[in-house]
């Protein structure tokens, strides 16, 4: 089994790497050989659930990030040319130059629904039916996770619900569906996920009931605020939140969260997850490695120095992605005795002059003499889902005081919330959202949600919707480009 699941993975994980060079939608007939000689064991379909999330976890390597933060003025460039990566802090895209595709997240959707199609098919024993309908309910929350990060980028998009088996392409090319039809579609799956899953067991590093609690959260919350939800969906949000199960709790330190040594803790609802085993070397770890500091970024002061401040650098073989960007440290406004400031970013000084600011708060660990970005990406924690709840209670005039004590006196003891208006409340709760989860793959759609991409200086006169890039457009031309 070992050897057939490794051969699976592979093949999982080799239709999406880097999905910058993958066709949108171009899910060629590979698996129609899975579909004849696979999906007949159980060992098979936990092959399969365990290949969807390696293919996932290839979109956190840097595109989770790229939709989900870097537009939103947290970064600025580095000591190395950015790249590409200027034109999403810059907000300079275009159908030619965005190389982030929603073909990667395709690719997990392929993956979910062949998960869909042929488990409930396998025969499973009276002791580990309940394992059938898991990998059943994290198909479906996976789907749903998916078409929930590109409708958020993208707006509404083709749905896919059945897996690509055979040559025939023109099936596929088909058109976008409203944004409507798209949200419709993403709570049905949320709705599937949770009836599915037998009970609230949560490794941490794979969707569970918790996980999607906080899921059907998130999308009635956007759907409330963008879509004209109103009180319904806020309702449905709250309750969604209040049903999450298990006792999930803040960590007494920020920077525990993030620790290598405290993986999948107390915090942490549902976190993909990066090892030292993965990969061999530090190439192929998660985005943070384009915000640390390297060996040519420290001019003019020393090594010494830069290790000082930052412990071991971010060197390897070929590690040229070190310092493509940096945090902007004028971007945020942490309180002199704001513990998260020190735990997410730290900033090399000569005299009174910044050389450069290094993220800290995904740092990894040192392997033998090299720093691997090897931290979990944390998609769903407390933190986020009480800050999530106090502004669902904003919302619905309700007193969010309880939530927001607890998120910001975590960070300062001394810090107090004060009930105020909608209007006021909402800028704060705003602020602790871009404090608290910096960097974490949430600011932009935060500031899209709360109407606030006036924060943001590169985006006077720019639209919110990313831009569809060209190549997605040729391979199907039915696709209807967003305003420019």
């Amino acid at each position: 089994m070992k050897k057939k699941f490794l051969l699976y993975a592979i093949f999982f994980s080799s239709l999406s790497v880097f999905t910058s060079c993958q066709d949108d939608l171009e899910l060629t007939s590979d698996s129609v050989i899975t579909s004849d000689s696979f999906w007949k064991t159980e060992d098979d379909a936990k092959a399969g659930v365990n290949g969807m999330y390696v293919s996932f976890r290839i979109q956190t390597q840097q595109n989770y990030y790229l939709l989900g933060g870097a537009r939103s003025a947290e970064i600025t460039g580095g000591v190395q040319s950015p790249l590409t990566l200027a034109n999403y802090y810059n907000n300079n895209l275009t159908p030619q130059n965005i190389d982030v595709e929603w073909g990667g997240l395709y690719t997990v959707i392929h993956q979910a629904n062949l998960i869909l199609k042929y488990v409930p098919q396998i025969q499973f024993s009276p002791s580990t039916v309940n394992e059938q309908k898991r990998y059943i309910a994290q198909a479906y929350s996976m789907r749903a996770l998916c078409y929930f990060i590109m409708a958020r980028s993208w707006g509404g998009v083709p749905i896919v619900t059945d897996p690509t088996e055979n040559s025939n392409q023109s099936q596929y090319i088909i058109p976008r569906n409203t944004i409507e039809e798209t949200f419709a579609f993403i709570k049905s799956d949320v709705d599937a996920a949770i009836a599915n899953f037998p009970d609230a067991a949560n490794n941490k590093t794979q969707l569970s009931a918790a996980s999607a609690y906080a899921l059907k959260a998130d999308v009635n919350l956007w759907t409330a605020k963008q879509l004209n939800g109103g009180t319904t969906d806020l309702n449905t949000a709250l309750t969604a939140i209040n049903a999450i199960p298990g006792t999930p709790t803040l960590m007494p330190s920020f920077k525990d969260v993030f620790a290598f040594d405290k993986k999948a803790n107390a915090e942490v609802l549902f976190a993909v997850r990066y090892s030292l085993g993965d990969l061999p070397s530090s190439l192929a770890d998660n985005w943070n490695q384009f915000m640390f500091v390297g060996p040519s970024d420290f001019a003019p002061l020393t090594a010494a120095q830069a290790v000082a401040v930052f412990g071991t650098l971010g060197t390897g073989s070929g590690n040229a992605g070190i310092s493509r960007v940096q945090p902007d440290i004028t971007r945020f406004n942490f309180g002199a005795d704001d513990t998260r400031k020190a735990a997410t970013y730290q900033t090399l000084y000569n005299g009174t002059t910044p050389v450069v600011t290094g993220l800290v708060k995904y740092n990894g660990t040192v392997d033998g003499t090299i720093r691997r970005f090897v931290s979990d990406i944390i998609i769903y924690r407390w933190a986020d889902i009480l800050l999530m709840k106090a502004e669902i209670k904003n919302a619905l005039g309700q007193d969010p005081s309880t939530e927001m004590n607890l998120v910001m006196q975590r960070a300062d003891a001394t810090a107090s919330f004060t009930n105020s208006t909608k209007t006021a409340n909402d800028d704060v709760i705003l602020k602790e959202r871009l404090k608290e989860l910096a960097f974490e793959g949430k600011s932009w759609w935060d500031i899209v949600r709360f109407n606030r991409t006036d924060l943001v200086p590169s985006m006077a006169g720019k639209q919110v919707l990313f831009p569809i890039s060209q190549n997605t457009i040729n391979f199907n031309p039915k696709i209807e480009q967003n305003p420019l």
